[in-house]
């Protein structure tokens, strides 16, 4: 099967990407990792990226539809794409290189959801270990949340704080959300709602992505 997860920053798809693929034996196909392989094999694609990354800038559509049409070159039936298409214009171009979706999963979590799931995780800059106040709560110490394993106060990452986390689903309402749309009208998208528990979200992407 060739597979496209889609979902909001945190909703959780890459996480179920990755269930898919180990239950099925489909290989994911992460954009970000194919643009650090590119970058690595300094293909011209991948030279190209490099230069456009140095400058602090967004690839465009046509580097990262490059660098895709590299990767499914050396690809061997089904896969699952992960963080591809990001835009209509990237959905489009797949279609003219003649991949043909046998199904679009969508994870659906609401943007409130994601925000309190992202502000609430924490890293410890001590010894790398991740907590999340709510889930997996950290000690408390002297007032200050403490990794238990090194007693190190944990942070937030910037990418986790919740201006970061809202402007990024602004964007990605803004420029992604149209793929679900674009797949409906074509009749592959299932949405799949992301629950609390990931097993249970797993149990009914298999499902979806089985047609059940």
């Amino acid at each position: 099967m060739k597979i496209i997860f889609l979902g909001a920053p945190g909703a959780g798809k890459g996480t179920q990407a990755s269930a898919v693929s180990s239950k099925l034996g489909i290989p994911t196909i992460s954009t970000g990792n194919m643009i650090r392989e590119a970058i690595a094999n300094e293909t011209p694609i991948g030279i190209a990226a490099k230069e456009v990354i140095a400058k602090g800038q967004l690839l465009s559509d046509d580097v990262v539809v490059g660098i895709i049409k590299e990767k499914l070159k050396t690809v061997e039936g089904g896969y699952i794409l992960d963080g591809f298409p990001r835009t209509v214009a990237q959905a489009e171009a797949l279609e003219d290189m003649g991949e043909d979706i046998d199904v679009v999963i969508n994870i659906h979590v609401a943007d409130d959801v994601i925000v309190r799931r992202s502000s609430g995780r924490r890293y410890c800059p001590g010894c790398g270990a991740t907590y999340h106040v709510e889930y997996n709560p950290p000690e408390t110490a002297d007032g200050k949340l403490v990794c238990p394993l090194c007693k190190t106060e944990v942070q937030i990452r910037e990418d986790d704080k919740p201006e970061v986390v809202k402007e990024r689903l602004k964007v990605y309402h803004e420029q992604t959300q149209p793929l679900e749309e674009f797949y409906r009208k074509r009749g592959k998208l299932r949405t799949v709602e992301g629950q609390e528990k990931v097993s249970d979200t797993t149990e009914l992407t298999l499902r979806a992505v089985k047609g059940n």
